[in-house]
Formats: structure tokens, C-alpha cells, sequence
């Protein structure tokens, strides 16, 4: 199996040419499309979020913002995407109380299951959410600044 990344015009048309010696020599090329995961810099703002809403909220810890933002946009996302992930989430977790739930966000991988596009409109979805509550979220280079 050989794996392009189509992100080139030189390499499409070295695809293509590729593709169509296959199909010259009678081979069946198979494509398959894989989603891009996640990238460092999306992990470091996801934790960078959590701190900023945490030092913002005095009665909370970064754990209960990890928690919380899992449970309420995480998993909507990922049951979104995910008909296994939405069948498990449903029949073990959904039945729950609210506090257990939370509870269950240290064991069940949410954000780590995500892939690029889905970790990105789980970012997004946090600023936006926390930002009407009033909160001022910024990129960590900005803080940094």
C-alpha cells in the first residue's frame, strides 16, 4: 500500500499518473480518504483553553473545566461522527447521573479520539460557549505576547 498526500499540484500529478499505469497494466487502484488527526499545536490550545477557564472561574479546577468541556461539547461532537462511539457513549455513560458522568470524563477518551476537523470545531465551540459567558480566551501566542 502506498499513502500520497495530495497536498501538491506536482504530487496530484504524480498521482494521477500513478493511477492511470494501474489501470493500464489491468490493476484496480483503490483510494481511501484518511482524516488528518490532530495536530500538537490543536492539543496545546485544548489544554491552554482549560487553564484560561479555570484561572477565570474562581471555583474551579482545570480538572473540572477538562471535565465539563468533554462531557457538554466533546462528546455531542463525537457522537456526531461516530456511530460506534455514539451506540457505547449511550448505552454505558448516557443512562447516568450528571456528576458521574463528569466523573467518567477522566476514563472515556473524548478529545483524544478526535480527528483534526473535530478537534478544531471542539476549540471553537469552547471559545464561542465560554467567550458569551464572558470570559476572554486568547491563543497562547497572544498570551504569550
Amino acid at each position: 500500500m502506498r499513502r500520497w498526500d495530495l497536498s501538491s499540484e506536482t504530487v496530484m500529478q504524480r498521482f494521477m499518473a500513478h493511477v492511470g499505469t494501474l489501470r493500464l497494466s489491468g490493476k484496480r487502484p483503490v483510494v481511501e480518504f484518511v482524516p488528518e488527526s490532530r495536530s500538537l499545536d490543536q492539543n496545546s490550545l485544548i489544554y491552554a483553553l482549560y487553564q484560561q477557564i479555570a484561572s477565570q472561574l474562581p471555583d474551579s479546577a482545570i480538572v473540572d473545566i477538562r471535565r465539563e468541556c468533554k462531557l457538554r461539547y466533546g462528546v455531542p461532537i463525537l457522537r456526531a461522527h461516530s456511530e460506534e462511539f455514539c451506540y457505547v457513549y449511550d448505552k454505558a455513560i448516557k443512562p447516568l447521573d450528571y456528576e458521574f458522568k463528569l466523573r467518567a470524563m477522566d476514563w472515556l477518551p473524548v478529545t483524544s479520539k478526535m480527528a483534526k476537523a473535530q478537534a478544531t470545531e471542539f476549540i471553537e465551540t469552547v471559545v464561542r460557549e465560554y467567550s458569551q459567558q464572558g470570559l476572554c480566551l486568547l491563543h497562547p501566542s497572544e498570551v504569550a505576547a
